[in-house]
């Protein structure tokens, strides 16, 4: 009896059976997995690190004009070949950010052949990798906007996927496993933070639940991948915050609540609408041209902040790390209110442009830039009443914390983020800022997955169809 009622179960829930045998097995194949990705993701970073710091070491300085060329030269050529490589079928997929494609592979992931109950693995790999990681490189090495961890995400998904090819897994849970203990490695890579990684992970490919099981593991892909890179490139943490006192006033837990209320739900909802209008624009277009052209508007709307206002390049291109590193040490450039308007709007506008126009780069980094920027800007604003003394590093990291959640919506990741890069000093107002973030955004979420596995959470007679 006991033997026919687990049949019955479901991949997941057998896993709660599993043998020890097996578990160690899959202990030392995420491992395994692990230092792959880890190697992958950070050739990848190396790569586009190097290449933007000598593209915006270049422009400038160049005089006026040739840094201009430069600029314009590099943008356009990054265009050209984006636009020439997803002319291919096989190059499709590697266009945007590729969040959605590896949710869509993750959850889609295995077909039957007839009769055959074997099942096998249906969905692109090794391949897929590869062409992500080179067309991302294409894109933010020429000086695109975005961010590298959604595009490491489809990387390492698609490399867990070749990696059961290879080991002939037949298990879905097995594969699931590889696949989502992949993706906490190369968050973990890019953040250093391996906790945040793994619940990353999780939130993204299940909504609002947790999978134990498969956190488990990808814990444990997060602390390898985070032990290689401060083993063998030393600690360099993602942002270096600044001191503050563990003990908040009334006046900074309110502040907090109308950063998350006031500031980070329209910023999102606005970045969100940005992209929509962007994309309606961009289709007017013929397609051939959708790369040259948004890759040409980039480059004139930098060269307007840089030549107008003063806005170095690197402000609203590439990753926008060393902006927030500006703003956490309070960089004297990017105090003035009206700077940090003006980064905000350009930020926007050259992220929408190059994912609009066929670029591979993420919403993580640009969603936790934009938060930080305006709320060090709500910070900037209020002091200028004179009524109000508050600390815009502070409200930059609450703005980074509670903008992850309207964006991408994962707030235990948020969480986790700002007590792990940090520090626990920061984590009473970020927790309140990110908890009401949440509850205004909770029918909001990016990825269309995202939204299928929140509705199917919410559906409390499915939860017990997995054991009749």
């Amino acid at each position: 009896m006991a033997q026919t009622h687990f049949k019955k179960l479901d991949d997941e829930s057998r896993a709660m059976h599993d043998s020890w045998d097996n578990i160690a097995r899959l202990v030392v194949l995420v491992a395994l997995l692990t230092v792959v990705v880890w190697a992958a993701v950070s050739a990848l970073r190396f790569a586009v690190h190097h290449t933007t710091e000598l593209l915006f070491e270049a422009v400038e300085h160049e005089a006026r004009w040739g840094g201009a060329l430069v600029l314009l030269g590099a943008l356009l050529l990054g265009g050209i070949v984006r636009g020439v490589l997803v002319r291919r079928k096989a190059w499709v997929d590697a266009a945007g950010d590729g969040m959605d494609v590896a949710l869509a592979n993750y959850h889609i992931t295995y077909e039957h052949d007839g009769d055959d109950p074997q099942p096998r693995y249906s969905k692109p790999a090794f391949g897929l990798a590869w062409r992500k990681a080179l067309f991302t490189f294409v894109t933010l090495g020429a000086g695109g906007s975005g961010g590298l961890e959604a595009p490491s995400v489809l990387i390492s998904e698609s490399l867990a996927a070749g990696f059961s090819r290879v080991l002939r897994v037949a298990s879905e849970y097995e594969l699931r496993t590889y696949q989502i203990a992949a993706i906490s490695a190369a968050v973990a890579t890019l953040l250093g933070a391996p906790f945040t990684a793994a619940l990353f992970a999780t939130e993204v490919a299940y909504g609002d639940r947790i999978i134990y099981r498969k956190f488990a593991y990808a814990l444990w892909a997060g602390v390898i991948a985070y032990t290689l890179n401060n083993r063998l490139h030393g600690f360099q943490p993602l942002f270096v915050g600044p001191d503050h006192s563990p003990v908040y006033s009334l006046l900074e837990y309110g502040a907090a609540a109308v950063v998350a209320v006031a500031v980070s739900v329209p910023v999102a909802l606005g970045f969100g609408r940005a992209m929509v209008e962007m994309k309606g624009l961009v289709h007017r277009m013929h397609p051939r041209g959708h790369a040259i052209v948004t890759s040409l508007a980039v480059g004139i709307v930098t060269l307007a902040l840089w030549w107008g206002f003063g806005l170095r390049p690197d402000t609203v291109l590439g990753m926008g790390e060393e902006t927030i590193h500006g703003i956490l040490r309070d960089d004297p450039e990017l105090r003035p209110w009206h700077v940090l308007a003006l980064v905000l709007g350009g930020k926007v506008l050259t992220t929408a442009l190059t994912l609009q126009g066929g670029g591979s780069a993420g919403l993580l980094v640009p969603s936790m830039y934009l938060g930080g920027v305006s709320g060090a800007l709500v910070a900037q604003l209020a002091n200028l009443t004179g009524l109000v003394e508050l600390d815009p590093a502070l409200f930059a990291i609450v703005g980074i914390g509670s903008s992850l959640v309207a964006v991408v919506g994962v707030p235990l990741s948020a969480i986790a983020l700002v007590l792990e890069v940090f520090g626990k000093s920061f984590g009473p107002p970020a927790i309140l800022a990110i908890g009401v973030t949440y509850l205004v955004t909770l029918r909001l979420k990016l990825y269309a997955n995202q939204r299928l596995m929140s509705a199917a959470a919410s559906a409390p007679e499915d939860a017990d169809e997995a054991v009749p």
